[in-house]
């Protein structure tokens, strides 16, 4: 039980001995008020130091109040072995709640533990255990975090909820913040390279390299939260401008990509740069040192037990050297990618990110010959 303590009832003197009141030939003495007061004021507080378990216990209330469609929520309870609670079991129970919260934000992509095992078995989990992680990872911002003993029954309990909107808004924020520091960096390589301070501009480059990485870690938490996929094309802007930058400072190779078929890869380019690939992406291919035709594919998608579905995806490829007039054909291995709910467009997305992984390996294998 807490112990508040209350401020001091002032009682007038007049009030607290007696209270004398004229009228005609008789004095009346009436009951102490002040006595009184104390009474109501004692009960005030034995009333407010019982408490009554807050209405965020009742998972019913919960739901009406916190609505999926509006807020992302964690719930956890512990058994109290020794009695009454210290700080580090409150902190503790509400820490599991924001845990739970965290792990919510993303469950869209938390596979049952059967797919996973399957999916490890067929090496593609590479998409999973990156996405679990995000999950348990989360960043989370603006969290109202509770937590309630029952004194009565033993128990502990911990709820945490935030806003959809305001967790995407945040994460908007963080990428923005990054897509501001590339700029500003820019800004500084341009001026260092004029200055024929090469290195210092690569080393710029490089921390515009580092921050992007940041941003597809961002963004696959803007996505989870609000389906916001908007950034896309400024991060792969600025990954071009990094490589091409790159790519004039070190002498470095330009890449044409011709991308049809099934899927158009949008992320290849900037892919293969993450990658290593000291490459740009050239506009035409007359200013290309590399032109790369991909064409791809899906193959076939099966449905499984559990409601699972996979898909396969595949792509032909030719590479022309400019510099050497001559061409390759690439062998790229299938690509399979899985998904719960028979959820056959999930699965399709999954092959193809699956497959552009496996590109880009071949791609820069065959630039370095």
């Amino acid at each position: 039980m807490a112990l508040r303590l209350l401020p001091t009832v002032f009682c007038p003197e007049i009030f607290c001995s007696r209270n004398i009141q004229k009228n005609d030939n008789s004095i009346k003495f009436t009951a102490p008020i002040c006595l009184i007061s104390l009474i109501l004021e004692f009960f005030a507080i034995s009333a407010f130091a019982q408490g009554s378990i807050p209405e965020w216990v009742d998972e019913s209330w919960r739901s009406i109040h916190y609505p999926k469609s509006e807020w992302y929520t964690g719930f956890a309870t512990d058994k109290v072995a020794n009695g009454q609670p210290d700080s580090k079991t409150y902190q503790s129970v509400e820490k599991d709640a924001q845990s739970k919260l965290s792990e919510s934000i993303v469950v869209t992509v938390q596979a049952s533990s059967a797919l996973q095992t399957s999916v490890r078995q067929e090496t593609t989990s590479t998409n999973y255990d990156q996405s679990i992680r995000t999950a348990s990872n989360a960043v989370l911002a603006k969290v109202d975090v509770k937590s309630y003993f029952d004194k009565k029954s033993g128990y502990i309990y911990g709820f945490a909820a935030v806003k959809k909107k305001d967790l995407a808004d945040f994460y908007r924020s963080g990428i923005n913040s990054l897509f501001s520091f590339a700029e500003k960096e820019f800004a500084l390589a341009e001026q260092q390279a004029e200055q024929g301070k090469k290195k210092a501009a690569l080393g710029r480059i490089q921390a515009i390299e580092d921050s992007l990485k940041n941003v597809a870690y961002w963004g696959s938490l803007l996505q989870a939260v609000a389906s916001d996929n908007s950034y896309i094309g400024q991060e792969k802007a600025l990954w071009q401008r990094a490589g091409a930058m790159k790519m004039q400072l070190q002498g470095g190779t330009s890449v044409y990509l011709d991308i049809s078929g099934d899927n158009g890869l949008e992320n290849l380019g900037a892919e293969m740069q993450e990658k290593g690939c000291n490459c740009s992406i050239a506009e035409t291919k007359e200013d290309a040192d590399y032109a790369i035709t991909v064409k791809t594919k899906l193959s076939r998608c099966n449905k499984a037990d559990f409601g699972q579905v996979y898909c396969w995806a595949n792509a032909s490829v030719s590479v022309f050297n400019s510099k050497t007039k001559k061409s390759a054909n690439l062998k790229i291995p299938e690509a399979k990618g899985g998904w719960t709910e028979g959820n056959t467009e999930k699965a399709t997305e999954e092959s193809f990110k699956n497959l552009t992984e496996n590109l880009v390996q071949q791609l820069i294998k065959e630039m370095e010959k």
